[in-house]
């Protein structure tokens, strides 16, 4: 299961991104800003040993959340979900 609790928060991620795994499953979360949405949360999985660079963009899934700690909970309760499929 995926904790961010304590780990990690919206400051650190106005700052940098965040990587992290479970299992076989690699993800990260990183803030995106653009001039139509604003600023919101990304969250990319994908399956493999692969990291994010070496891993083919068809291969992830990205899903976006608000860019605030209730975003970064539901992003957190995301990926735990796409973990328990593995």
């Amino acid at each position: 299961m995926i904790d961010l609790s304590g780990i990690m928060g919206i400051p650190l991620l106005k700052k940098s991104r965040f990587t992290g795994s479970y299992k076989s499953l690699r993800y990260i979360l990183e803030r995106q800003s653009d001039e139509e949405k604003g600023e919101r949360l990304a969250a990319v999985f994908w399956i493999g040993e692969n990291c994010y660079d070496a891993t083919p963009q068809e291969e992830k899934t990205t899903q976006w959340f608000p860019f605030d700690e209730e975003g970064l909970k539901a992003a957190q309760e995301w990926l735990n979900i796409q973990a328990g499929n593995l």
